[in-house]
């Protein structure tokens, strides 16, 4: 594909284990207005028939292409789609999920309009059945901003959410300040507060043109053992990003609001899991990461002096057994 002939959009869907759901997201970005767009479908390796049914839409559409690769996670799924994307601009669509017929039309005309780097649209959510959609109510209102004026609620996640898909993203963004997305959950917690560092201009738009779904299975139904760590990792590293800027007093403020956020959100997680799984199986160890994040160290870094405590009890506790 040459420069002359490359779309302007390219839609980067990841694949894996969403039979029951990938025909309805991409027939619903077939059925966009706007035409002039690629779709970069990644196999990542998955064991249903998700990928028979991409196969399907890509015979049936020369627009839309099929990537395979063995499971290396969402992550590495967005890396190499950013690699591969000719357009001048990326959306992210979760192939769980599904897009109104202007999603692509509404953020272009804006990202044109005002020359905007990030263009931000609402969102509805629906259920795992794609069932009772309902409108988002946390939304940015409708405008044009700068950098200066948009960062801070970027930064703490509240009416600018840390979300991938209901954004429209120009490309140069990632390529040009080698913007890679870490293999774990929480992926765009990590990545989304960053990126409005680099642009000069971003739109926001009352349209509601996204499609999420809730599914009963989602990582953010709070129980799966890697939530807190992951969600924790993502969000140092935002900090970490922000605290070796020239301009890090500027942003300190809205940093330790995100970090409240994160805390509380963390030790909510940990005591859904308590009570709902009735067990302690892996809350000391998100304690002690919690823990480690609130005093502004890496949550992923063990504990030695920690570790050294626990090999002595077990070692006392071994020769009081033997006694």
């Amino acid at each position: 594909m040459t420069l002359e002939n490359a779309p302007k959009i390219s839609i980067i869907v990841p694949v894996y284990k969403v039979e029951k759901y990938i025909a309805r997201c991409l027939d619903s970005i077939r059925r966009q207005t706007f035409e002039d767009f690629e779709v970069i479908m990644i196999d990542d390796g998955t064991p249903d028939g998700s990928a028979e049914i991409a196969e399907r839409f890509v015979r049936e559409d020369r627009r839309f292409h099929l990537y395979r690769q063995e499971n290396c996670g969402v992550g590495a799924v967005r890396n190499r789609g950013i690699l591969l994307a000719q357009g001048e601009y990326i959306i992210f669509v979760d192939s769980d999920d599904a897009i109104m017929e202007n999603h692509l039309s509404a953020l272009y005309s804006a990202a044109e309009k005002n020359d905007a780097d990030i263009v931000c649209a609402s969102y509805y959510c629906c259920n795992d059945e794609g069932e009772g959609l309902r409108r988002s109510q946390v939304r940015k209102k409708e405008g044009v901003f700068s950098r200066d004026q948009i960062i801070g609620c970027a930064i703490r996640d509240i009416s600018i959410r840390s979300y991938l898909w209901n954004k429209l993203w120009r490309r140069s963004l990632f390529t040009d300040n080698h913007i890679a997305f870490p293999n774990r959950w929480f992926e765009d917690s990590a990545i989304v507060p960053m990126m409005f560092y680099f642009a000069k201009t971003v739109a926001t738009i009352e349209d509601s043109t996204y499609i999420y779904t809730c599914r009963n299975n989602s990582i953010t139904g709070l129980t799966a053992k890697k939530c807190v760590g992951d969600y924790l990792y993502a969000n140092n590293r935002v900090n970490e990003f922000y605290s070796e800027k020239p301009e890090y007093e500027n942003y300190r403020f809205n940093l330790a609001i995100l970090k409240t956020k994160v805390i509380f959100t963390a030790f909510a997680w940990v005591f859904v899991r308590i009570f709902r799984a009735k067990t302690l199986d892996y809350s000391a160890t998100n304690l002690r990461k919690i823990c480690r994040f609130i005093a502004g160290k890496n949550p992923e870094i063990p504990d030695k002096i920690n570790k050294r405590s626990v090999s002595k009890r077990k070692k006392a506790k071994t020769e009081a057994e033997s006694a």
